[in-house]
């Protein structure tokens, strides 16, 4: 009985199937390899350390001092040695991801804002909402208190 549910008999197949265009996108559709790279904060404008680290932002600047003002060997730079020049670990991947982004010219320089957590994360947001609106509560219990205690001296409260 229900083997031929698969299967439609001849009758119910298409016959044909017909294809309608599409119509055709309205935004560009060059591909971003083709595209140039118009903005003025690209290797072609950049000819000193100081003016690099000023435009990838994040208080590199500082650091000026420690590759000499010299461009080609601060992008010459590895990791190892960054670490014993005393680079923390967040300014150093920080620095290297834009050195390769550089030397490829992937993309304009600029400043990544780094992500501020909101309510302690992912993971611990109903947590800390949770803590937070329980003090909250608690704050508004303790003022409740001291306001019927202060009406109560006050005799202003009858029972």
């Amino acid at each position: 009985m229900f083997r031929n549910l698969g299967r439609l008999p001849v009758q119910f197949r298409a016959a044909s199937v017909v294809q309608v265009a599409a119509p055709l996108r309205q935004f560009s559709m060059s591909p971003i390899c083709l595209k140039t790279n118009t903005s003025t904060r690209t290797k072609e404008n950049v000819h000193d350390l100081e003016t690099f680290l000023t435009l990838i932002g994040r208080n590199c600047v500082e650091h000026v001092e420690l590759f000499d003002n010299d461009l080609q060997k601060f992008l010459g730079t590895k990791s190892a040695e960054m670490k014993k020049l005393g680079l923390d670990i967040q300014t150093r991947k920080y620095m290297l991801r834009w050195i390769n982004k550089f030397v490829n010219d992937l993309e304009p320089l600029r400043e990544h804002v780094k992500g501020k957590k909101k309510n302690g994360g992912e993971r611990k947001a109903r947590e800390v909402l949770a803590k937070r609106n329980a003090a909250k509560r608690s704050e508004e219990a303790q003022k409740y208190k001291e306001e019927q205690l202060e009406l109560e001296k006050s005799g202003e409260r009858v029972f």
